[in-house]
């Protein structure tokens, strides 16, 4: 479940909870691509000192969500098509290899669990649910292959896909065209991943990427003046 904007901070982990308010703001686009995030702001708002700021955004600095220009100043990532290419190719390498890799191993609970991550995409209510489900789908993939270096390497693209999918379902119709097409490309890649065929899966997987190039259109950030 998505951070609640408004709670009360507590004193486990501030630069945590800060995190994953501004990421949440990040990735459904209340802060605008290329916007400029500074830390008395962000603190005044949520009645925290500067500090546990700065490591929040060196956090999302690390998750790919925020740059830091010449000035020092933190920006919100710009989902520009050189990010885009970027992040298919990297998908394509550590997805490929995970479903080749999940699809040698035994496939009977990971295919329970994606059958029922697609029965909720077809449920999905909102574009944020099917799009925590749609990376959710992926990661169990990415988890199901049971090698580290290859789940370390897809956590570190986990965020910036998740903020691509939110751009590119934020504004189409939910109830047909998103949620249609990740129930039928997700069950086909369902069906590569159970075949316990490691070439089959692995062809699928990048295939079912590679196909994801009809979404640039759509997610390409169109910024307010102020923020270019």
């Amino acid at each position: 479940m998505p951070a609640d904007v408004t709670a009360p901070l507590t004193r486990t982990s501030l630069a945590e909870q800060v995190r994953e308010r501004l990421r949440e703001a990040i990735v459904c686009g209340e802060l605008p691509q290329g916007g400029l995030i500074t830390e008395p702001v962000v603190a005044a708002r949520y009645a925290v000192s500067r500090a546990p700021v700065r490591e929040a955004m060196l956090a999302l600095e690390r998750d790919g969500l925020v740059t830091f220009d010449a000035r020092g100043r933190a920006r919100v990532l710009e989902l520009t098509p050189r990010v885009f290419e970027e992040l298919v190719s990297v998908r394509v390498a550590i997805e490929g290899l995970a479903a080749r890799l999940a699809a040698a191993g035994d496939v009977a609970e990971l295919a329970a669990a994606l059958e029922e991550n697609i029965r909720r995409q077809g449920e999905a209510g909102t574009y944020r649910d099917l799009t925590r489900l749609d990376v959710d789908f992926h990661e169990a993939i990415v988890r199901a292959a049971r090698n580290d270096r290859l789940l370390a390497a897809w956590l570190t693209a986990r965020s910036v896909f998740e903020f691509w999918l939110a751009a590119a379902f934020r504004d189409a119709e939910l109830a047909v065209a998103p949620r249609t097409l990740a129930v039928d490309s997700h069950r086909r890649l369902l069906r590569a991943v159970a075949s316990g065929d490691p070439d089959r899966a692995e062809k699928a997987a990048v295939a079912h990427i590679t196909r994801w190039r009809t979404y640039l259109p759509a997610a390409r950030p169109v910024l307010p003046e102020a923020a270019r």
